[in-house]
């Protein structure tokens, strides 16, 4: 998913130097802990737990590690093959998702021609849209509550259930349902994909592992023309549908078993907790399940999102709507989105947590997402006609064009991700994208005559897409990276959902463009035709391609519609140009190697500064500790203890820290866990019974991290090198609760 640390082999972050290795072998006690300490744990040492590189006192390490050593070595090879099969079976479903797009809205014209219904075509995108931009949150919220292995399942048999109503359809009401499940399936795999990459990768290697996984496209991109044409041979559009009820669970059964896999184990490390009880009653158990789904903040949003969305979709499918009703709709809409940022307020496991909103890189970030994608959708509704009409192209070559911008995205997001990946950095990567995207689409408005070379109409797909792919890349790893570990869910449905809601107005947008200035120019080119022939042509392109190529009437059509399409690039380069700005205006992050929050705000970095040294002055008033005997697993790292029990935690102690030592010692206090975390460089005091109690933060520089990742247990990991602390220090406040469990392989971050 180089720099001062290193990568293992596993893909999680190895050690950057000696000093953050775990010992899973007998230490002796230091040379300067106290005998209220030593007499606290008769026999103690032989249980003891030390750092490399603090093990007796004066800086002095054992050497004599070998089991340990073992264990470590084992565990990563078996990390290694975990990751192996994780990701072929994340592209087996990436490749079948893919596939489905790319053929299955050729299917549609021929299932709504069979109704008699060919005109229903625009009423079926919509629907499709709307259920897509709706879908995400709620189904992000289930992989949270329930677990990816559950939001998957349930998004695999919406799938599966629509297509089985789409292929035994028998008029064009049930075919429209059948998609509507089929398109909350899809966009649910696709979110859950995005959301399980961010929880299996280093931030710092995310952009390139998104890249890698937009490979099929690439691929089925040359294929599906071949196949379409290959199912219609030998029988009707119901096959093409069909055939996904089997070839789906198929594709997605390798992913489901490793993620089932993946949660028991880390429900048995203590790392998850079952939601539901069994010895509670039906009431307990809906009211439970309704708290922590907010289902009530579920209706309000897609109520709210619905009416909003719906009469600025109608009017970008070219749909005659009343006026009246449009605005009395949209108006409800606001309403209702009110009422749900009244409620998500107050809910106690909101579906969109108001941090959302108040975290600069997340606004800029949606933002940014609503400008690109309304851009897009701006200069590209009508390119496919516009290049036909205008120079004449078959449908293949139509086709071909079309798809040069998606094509050229892919390829440059692999690109994009292993710049990133090297550079740590995303912000410049960000600006220039939309750099080149402007330029892309801003040569669209001089290059569009039927004269002008093919070449530069390539030229500007290219260069849109190079731009596009940079900023799609970036967006997703940067809201990521700016929130808590347990918030990635969502804030990944967030920003897809904001570039859906730019998808819907920039096809309003451009319908509305389209419709008011085509017909005014066709007027004005083809006087010598009636209102009629005129009308016949806007309306129908193959109307429009059936006069030939150099006609009087055909060049008059081209003008008219070159005139139209300018006015549609300028009004993208419009759209466009704010996310230059927005782009510039976002926080110079570095990517980290494993996820840790940034809540950047307002406040200057002296008084973050001063924040920490407060923290540091609270750490120094440590009691002393006690030597308790220490829980270990396998592999020799500290892993959990009994709830309610007595929380143990091994570190060891700076000079600025009172306790058994100046240079090593371990605490333990009944009831609480006191825990080291790099990111923020600082202890944090939780309630081992309640889970985020008492949080307390001070920064310690050079200790590995432990992080409380349930009510029942908690489970250690690496630091990273004092360098990269420094630099986390000077750009974050906060750091997220739960820690990597996310980035353990196949296992799900806790919910709190």
């Amino acid at each position: 998913m180089a720099g001062s640390s290193s990568r293992d082999r596993d893909g999680q972050l190895a050690p950057p130097s000696s000093r953050t290795q775990m010992r899973g072998q007998d230490s002796p006690i230091p040379h300067n802990t106290s005998s209220q300490s030593i007499s606290s744990a008769p026999a103690a040492a032989a249980d003891l737990e030390v750092e490399h590189g603090f093990g007796n006192g004066y800086g002095e390490s054992s050497d004599s590690v070998p089991a340990s050593s073992l264990v470590q070595r084992k565990n990563r090879s078996r990390n290694k093959y975990r990751y192996a099969v994780l990701y072929s079976a994340i592209f087996c479903i990436a490749f079948a998702i893919s596939l489905d797009a790319n053929t299955g809205y050729l299917y549609l014209n021929w299932a709504c021609s069979e109704y008699g219904a060919l005109s229903a075509f625009s009423t079926v995108s919509i629907v499709q849209q709307l259920t897509m931009a709706i879908a995400k949150p709620p189904l992000a919220k289930i992989s949270d509550v329930f677990g990816r292995a559950q939001a998957y399942t349930f998004s695999l048999m919406l799938y599966v259930c629509g297509y089985l109503i789409v292929t035994f359809s028998s008029s064009l009401r049930s075919l429209l349902c059948g998609l509507m499940l089929v398109s909350a399936g899809i966009t649910g795999l696709q979110t859950l994909q995005s959301i399980i990459v961010a929880d299996t990768t280093a931030p710092r290697y995310r952009g390139l592992v998104i890249g890698l996984c937009n490979i099929p496209f690439l691929i089925n991109f040359l294929i599906a023309g071949p196949l379409v044409d290959l199912v219609l041979r030998n029988g009707t559009w119901r096959l093409g549908y069909g055939m996904w009820i089997i070839a789906m669970p198929i594709a997605a059964a390798p992913l489901l078993v490793t993620l089932t896999i993946g949660q028991r184990h880390a429900r048995r490390a203590g790392l998850r907790h079952r939601v539901l009880d069994e010895s509670q009653n039906f009431a307990q158990t809906m009211r439970i399940l309704a708290t922590e789904l907010d289902v009530f903040g579920i209706v309000l949003f897609s109520l709210s999102f619905a009416l909003m969305l719906l009469p600025i979709t109608l009017r970008g499918h070219g749909s005659s709507v009343d006026t009246g009703v449009a605005k009395l709709l949209f108006i409800l809409g606001l309403i209702l989105v009110g009422a749900f940022v009244r409620w998500e307020a107050f809910a106690r496991q909101p579906l969109l947590p108001l941090r959302f909103f108040t975290n600069k890189t997340v606004v800029l970030v949606c933002l940014i997402g609503i400008a690109d994608f309304g851009s897009f959708f701006l200069s590209w509704s009508f390119l496919s006609s516009f290049v036909q009409i205008v120079k004449g192209w078959d449908q293949t070559q139509t086709g071909w064009f079309a798809s040069t911008q998606n094509v050229t995205s892919t390829a440059q997001g692999i690109l994009v991700g292993l710049i990133m990946a090297r550079n740590r950095r995303f912000k410049h990567i960000l600006v220039w994208g939309v750099v080149i995207r402007l330029v892309g689409v801003s040569l669209m408005i001089k290059y569009r005559n039927a004269d002008d070379p093919t070449i530069v109409l390539v030229l500007c797909q290219l260069l849109q897409g190079i731009g596009g792919g940079s900023i799609a890349i970036v967006m997703q790893v940067a809201v990521q990276i700016a929130v808590q570990r347990k918030d990635v869910a969502s804030v990944t449905a967030l920003e897809l959902l904001t570039a859906e809601i730019g998808a819907a107005i920039g096809s309003a947008l451009a319908g509305m463009l389209f419709a008011m200035d085509l017909p005014k120019q066709l007027a004005t080119t083809l006087p010598q035709l009636s209102a009629e022939e005129r009308n016949s042509i806007y309306s129908s392109l193959q109307v429009a391609l059936s006069y030939p190529m150099g006609s009087p009437i055909r060049n008059g059509i081209s003008e008219a519609w070159v005139h139209t399409m300018r006015l549609l690039c300028i009004a993208a380069t419009l759209f466009l140009l704010p996310a230059l700005f927005l782009a510039m205006a976002l926080p110079d992050l570095k990517l980290p190697e494993r996820h840790i929050h940034r809540h950047l705000s307002s406040t200057s970095r002296h008084k973050r500064r001063s924040s920490s040294m407060s923290r540091r002055r609270r750490v120094a008033s440590a009691p002393s500790g006690l030597h308790p005997s220490v829980h270990r697993a396998n592999d020799g790292r500290l892993t959990s203890f009994p709830a309610g029990g007595t929380a143990k935690v091994l570190f060891s102690d700076p000079p600025s820290l009172e306790g058994p030592g100046s240079s090593g010692g371990r605490y333990q206090g009944t009831g609480t866990v006191r825990s080291y975390h790099a990111g923020t460089n600082g202890w944090d005091d939780r309630s081992a019974t309640g889970g985020q109690q008492n949080r307390q933060r001070s920064s310690v520089a050079g200790l590995p991290r432990y992080s409380l990742s349930s009510d029942t247990g908690y489970s250690s990991h690496d630091s990273e090198s004092h360098d990269e602390l420094t630099d986390a220090e000077e750009q974050t406040d906060t750091e997220s609760a739960n820690g990597r469990e996310g980035e353990s392989l196949l296992r799900t971050p806790r919910r709190d």
